[in-house]
């Protein structure tokens, strides 16, 4: 066993652990520990797309948003059963994905970045003005927590290792991806798209399952967002929620897997603490941001490979 995976399981295991370890664990465990895992799965999305196509995609919210709020609707509005409504938005979502994604891909770079923000934004103005389908402003609330095989996931911890486990199991998939032929074909575009083109490969193809999966996890992130939050909102997909998403990303480490779940993990437990000293929390996070970016310029997933640059330079030099 290398030490990769050594690290690997000293993380699930402490993970497993943590309800039963931290203190007043019925806060902990819902605003830092299933917070975190709910936000990681978004931002994984994100690192994803960035981390294998060097893609930065501030549209992940829209497709979160639209699995989000067809289960809202569904549930509450229509009384249907979370065992059709959870696969359909899922669904949906990923195959938003799809559209997108054919429109999207065809840019670069920071015209990527504003295409991907726009249709987010759209989804948030639609979601302001269709007061009939989404009641507007308000959003839709009291969304009932699942039950699964007889457990009520309205409780705590059943909902963190819920949580839990779509995490690992998307983070294994994401990890698995990488190592086939597909995710060392999208290495290649990420670092050279003309040279894959000239030796025989069809690049869009490639984009699209990636930015298709991409999709489909940020649509299951947004399931679990449904079921944390119990009400769905405009603001749920917003530009503040953009940002914040964007922050978790790079905080972490914007080129690493984990990065997504080590910046959700700081930022949602830094927000729990730093709300009982000041209302200006967003302000504080914005300084903890420029301090993190500061200190780690490839975020705090990229500390070890920062040390092992200096450390590389200073014995270039002595010797």
């Amino acid at each position: 066993m290398n030490r990769k995976r050594i690290m690997y399981a000293v993380v699930l295991i402490l993970a497993l652990a943590f309800p039963f370890i931290t203190p007043d664990p019925d806060f902990w465990v819902s605003s830092g520990g299933a917070r975190a895992l709910w936000l990681g799965v978004t931002a994984l999305s994100m690192s994803f797309l960035n981390r294998n196509l060097g893609l930065m995609s501030l549209g992940q919210l829209f497709f979160s948003g639209v699995a989000g709020y067809i289960v809202a609707i569904s549930s509450v509005t229509h009384n249907v059963k979370f065992g059709t409504s959870v696969p359909l938005a899922i669904l949906a979502g990923t195959l938003s994905g799809v559209l997108i994604g054919w429109i999207a891909l065809k840019t670069k770079g920071v015209y990527f970045l504003m295409l991907t923000l726009a249709v987010t934004l759209g989804l948030y103005s639609f979601a302001n003005q269709a007061q009939e389908i989404t009641r507007g402003h308000t959003g839709i609330n009291s969304i009932p927590a699942p039950i699964i095989f007889g457990m009520d996931f309205a409780y705590v911890k059943p909902l963190y290792y819920l949580f839990l486990g779509i995490a690992v199991v998307l983070f294994a998939l994401c990890k698995f991806l990488e190592k086939t032929s597909f995710g060392i074909a999208l290495k290649g575009v990420r670092d050279n798209e003309d040279r894959m083109i000239s030796m025989g490969y069809r690049t869009m193809p490639l984009k699209m399952i990636a930015f298709v999966f991409s999709s489909f996890i940020a649509s299951i992130a947004g399931v679990m967002g449904v079921f944390y939050v119990t009400n769905i909102s405009p603001d749920s997909v917003g530009l503040i929620r953009s940002i914040d998403l964007l922050v978790i990303v790079v905080v972490g480490g914007a080129t690493y897997l984990g990065g997504a779940f080590v910046g959700a993990a700081l930022i949602a437990v830094f927000e729990a603490i730093i709300q009982d000293f000041t209302q200006y929390y967003v302000g504080a996070t914005g300084i903890l941001f420029i301090v993190v970016l500061m200190l780690a310029p490839q975020g705090l997933m990229g500390i070890s490979a920062q040390v092992r640059a200096r450390r590389g330079k200073k014995a270039g030099a002595s010797a």
